[in-house]
């Protein structure tokens, strides 16, 4: 347990650190959560930073367009791994079966 308790307080130190006040505002901080939140899968996360954005002065549309970016790149993430396996597998097949 010793353990657990040491890696949540580094977690905490380096998150406070994160989000303390420097070349971001405040505001483009939690919209950049709220996507990171949405590519990590992280639905607390993603619940503690639209409520942090909101409070920021983030609007409803900012908070949706980068959603709609995280999922973007998560989507353009899994074609970029997965369609590649596809046509190869799909191309294999091909030279099994044979010319038709």
């Amino acid at each position: 347990m010793f353990l657990l308790n040491e890696m949540d307080e580094l977690w905490e130190q380096f998150s406070s650190k994160a989000y303390r006040p420097n070349v971001l505002d405040g505001k483009t901080k939690e919209i950049i959560a709220v996507s990171a939140s949405v590519v990590a899968d992280c639905l607390p996360c993603l619940e503690y930073h639209y409520k942090r954005a909101v409070k920021a002065g983030a609007s409803r549309e900012e908070i949706a367009e980068s959603i709609a970016i995280a999922m973007s790149i998560s989507a353009g993430s899994k074609k970029a791994k997965y369609f590649p396996v596809i046509s190869r597998l799909e191309n294999e097949q091909a030279s099994a079966v044979g010319p038709a």
